[in-house]
């Protein structure tokens, strides 16, 4: 059996991550500052915080691997990347941790905004630290895309750009990604996975309005500069790696059958 400690445990990934390794068996913490609702059964709560660096020798105690799924997407929590992964190291060096995987975006380093260079310099962190770490890059999840087209359902349009393909995964596709590699009999330096289907943007937001049933109009929108290179490119794609086999459609279906609608 292995301990594993995941900091970021609570948000999509992490969450996902803590069910896929508690339910092979295995002994798993969640890092957190408090203690969070309902977590997966045999998973237990570790105090700590990241951007401090309180309590993190002591949550890493005998632990075997380590698991960073953090997540930081305003501007006030991004030092959790960065700061955190500072921490995370110098703790998991004290504590005698040898082993970590940590979850980061296909393509984080060819495309210069705030949150992906934060992203990107936490990446640095963990390669450039004593820490053997499987960097695991997953495309966008369901979750995301489908949050875009929802918010912007409510004023009647949905967002497809001009050129944009994706090939979104399940979060728990992610999870098991992140316990594959945790479990692994070697650190692998750094894999991709992504979903089963690559799929225009547009093509999306019609699977979402078609399984929805909303009546937002699809709208197609130009992204200029850098953004709009990136993602006509497909440099956030990664065909070869379709590790996820949850599409964005089943993906949606199951949501609202769980909902009951």
């Amino acid at each position: 059996m292995t301990t594993v400690l995941v900091a970021g445990g609570t948000g999509t990934a992490g969450r996902a991550a803590v069910a896929e390794l508690a339910g092979r068996g295995h002994t798993v913490r969640v890092l957190t500052r408090r203690v969070p609702p309902g977590l997966p059964a045999g998973a237990v709560h570790t105090p700590g915080d990241l951007t401090t660096g309180a309590g993190l020798v002591d949550a890493l105690a005998g632990v075997d691997v380590l698991v960073s799924a953090v997540d930081g997407r305003t501007k006030a929590t991004r030092p959790v990347f960065t700061d955190g992964a500072r921490n995370l190291v110098a703790a998991a060096k004290t504590a005698g941790v040898r082993r970590a995987v940590l979850l980061s975006i296909v393509g984080v380093d060819r495309l210069s905004f705030s949150y992906y260079a934060a992203i990107a310099e936490q990446e640095r962190i963990w390669a450039a630290s004593d820490v053997d770490t499987t960097i695991v890059r997953s495309t966008q999840f369901h979750t995301l895309l489908s949050a875009v087209f929802a918010g912007a359902a409510r004023v009647g349009v949905l967002p497809a750009v001009r050129g944009a393909r994706f090939q979104p995964i399940a979060p728990a596709d992610v999870g098991r990604a992140l316990a594959d590699a945790a479990l692994a009999d070697a650190t692998a330096g750094r894999v991709e996975v992504g979903g089963p289907e690559v799929a225009s943007m547009r093509d999306l937001a019609r699977t979402w309005k078609r399984v929805t049933g909303s009546r937002a109009v699809v709208l197609g929108l130009p992204v200029p500069g850098a953004p709009g290179r990136f993602l006509r490119e497909g440099r956030n794609l990664t065909p070869e790696n379709r590790y996820g086999t949850v599409t964005f459609e089943h993906w949606l279906t199951e949501k609202r059958r769980l909902a009951g609608n």
